[in-house]
C-alpha cells in the first residue's frame, strides 16, 4: 500500500509534534563526591569509582538512572575542595555527600520545601544523615558536654577538623581556633603524634578506626554525646538548574525514593 503525498507530509507534521520524550536525546551528568573514605557512604581512598562496594551513596546516585528516562551518569572522585570548585563552575552537575551552608548556595543548589533556591531545605531528600563528635587524647584536658568545650587554653587552641568540611565553619562560630587538616586519618595520625588534642570528625569515618583490630587507637577516646548531627545532600549546580529546573526537582524526588525503598538493603551489604 502506496502512502499519498498529502499523507506523508501530515504523518511528519505529527511525528514533529509527538511529546518530547519520544525524541529527548540522553543528558550526560557529572557527579563528583570526595576521594576520600567515607564508610560505608563512599569506599576506598582513592580517585577510582570502585567497580564493586563502592559506598552506599554512590549506588543510590547510581540508581538514578533506572528512575529518570533519558539521563547517563558519570562519576568522578576528587578532593572536596575541587568538588565544591567544580560545582561552582558547572564543571560538575552534582556533588555529594554535600550538608547545608548558607555560604554554599553561591555554588549550587540544595533540595528546598518551596522549590527556590534560599528556601528551607528539604530534609526528606537527604541521602543520609551523619553524625560529628569529638575524638581526643587520653591525656587532654579537652571534653564536649554537649553545649560546649571545655579544657585548658592550651587544649581548646589544638583542636582539629577536616579542611573545607561544614564542621569547621559551626566550629569557628563557637569562637573556636580550628586546625584544619586534609582528612580523617590525617587528624587521627596527628592525634596519636601529640600534634592535636582534640578533633571533631564524622562518626563513620572516625570509629572505621577505632575498630581495628589492633591497640594503634587506644590512646583516643570519642567523647558522647554527639558534636552535631547533619543532613546530606546531592548538590545540583546552578547550570543545570537554570537549564532545566524540572529534572533537578526529579533527580531530588527520585533519591529520596530510592533512600525509603532500598537504603536499608544497601546498608546491609557494607556490614562488617
Amino acid at each position: 500500500m502506496m502512502i499519498s503525498q498529502s499523507k506523508l507530509v501530515v504523518l511528519l507534521v505529527v511525528g514533529l509534534l509527538a511529546p518530547g520524550w519520544l525524541w529527548a536525546e540522553t543528558r550526560q551528568l557529572v557527579i563528583a563526591y570526595e576521594n576520600k573514605e567515607q564508610p560505608p557512604y563512599y569506599m576506598g581512598d582513592t580517585y577510582e569509582v570502585l567497580p564493586e562496594y563502592p559506598g552506599v551513596a554512590v549506588e543510590m546516585v547510581q540508581l538514578l538512572e533506572t528512575k529518570i528516562s533519558n539521563i547517563s551518569i558519570t562519576l568522578v572522585r576528587a578532593p572536596w575542595g575541587r568538588c565544591l570548585s567544580g560545582l561552582a563552575s558547572n564543571q560538575y552537575d552534582g556533588i555529594f555527600n554535600a550538608s547545608y551552608l548558607s555560604d554554599r548556595l553561591e555554588i549550587g543548589w540544595y533540595p528546598t520545601l518551596d522549590g527556590t533556591h534560599t528556601g528551607e531545605v528539604d530534609s526528606s531528600k537527604r541521602i543520609t544523615g551523619i553524625r560529628y563528635s569529638l575524638y581526643r587524647r587520653a591525656d587532654s584536658s579537652l571534653s564536649w558536654d554537649g553545649e560546649a568545650f571545655q579544657g585548658s587554653a592550651e587544649a581548646l587552641q589544638s583542636l582539629g577538623a577536616p579542611r573545607g568540611y561544614s564542621i569547621v565553619q559551626d566550629l569557628k562560630q563557637r569562637g573556636l581556633s580550628v586546625q584544619e587538616v586534609p582528612g580523617t586519618s590525617n587528624a587521627m595520625l596527628m592525634l596519636l603524634l601529640g600534634r592535636l588534642e582534640g578533633a571533631v570528625l564524622q562518626d563513620v569515618t572516625a570509629d572505621a578506626f577505632l575498630s581495628e583490630a589492633d591497640d594503634r587507637y587506644q590512646s583516643i577516646l570519642k567523647e558522647f554525646p554527639p558534636v552535631e548531627d547533619k543532613d546530606y545532600f546531592l548538590m545540583l549546580s546552578h547550570g543545570l538548574v537554570a537549564s532545566d529546573p524540572e529534572l533537578a526537582q526529579k533527580i531530588w524526588r527520585s533519591l529520596a525514593e530510592i533512600r525509603e525503598i532500598y537504603g536499608e538493603e544497601l546498608r546491609k551489604k557494607y556490614e562488617y
